[in-house]
């Protein structure tokens, strides 16, 4: 589900998809050798939305152990332009590669932090 204003076209979801399945497969095989950049291999693409211009991908990612968040998002986007570039033949078919923009993903922590407040809510109904 995009987390823009209007739903998504098909274009842009098959786009998504593409991005977010060579950028997983990119981090897991470890085919981005910059470095700083050597925790990729634990940090998860949660989602993928493009632009309906499909010039602008933004890609929401979670790294495993919240410790890797700090300075994740800056190196992302630091060397988004070579990780475009090892994503290039991996999406060949696609007629414009969108230029890349890396989000953090809170979405969990939000959750998280939601359920923890009902919990507390629970608890002082009890009491």
């Amino acid at each position: 589900m995009s987390r823009g204003r209007k739903a998504p076209s098909q274009r842009q979801l098959r786009v998504a998809k593409l991005i977010r399945e060579a950028l997983g497969e990119a981090f897991v095989m470890r085919r981005i050798d910059e470095p700083g950049l050597e925790e990729l291999a634990s940090v998860s693409v949660t989602e993928v939305d493009v632009s309906p211009d499909l010039k602008l991908a933004t890609v929401y990612v979670r790294p495993l152990l919240a410790e890797q968040c700090a300075g994740l998002e800056e190196k992302l986007n630091d060397n988004a332009g070579r990780i475009r570039h090892v994503l290039a033949p991996a999406l060949r078919r696609l007629k414009y590669l969108p230029r890349l923009r890396f989000r953090l993903d809170t979405a969990a922590d939000h959750a998280a932090r939601i359920d923890e407040l009902l919990r507390q809510v629970r608890r002082d109904g009890e009491d």
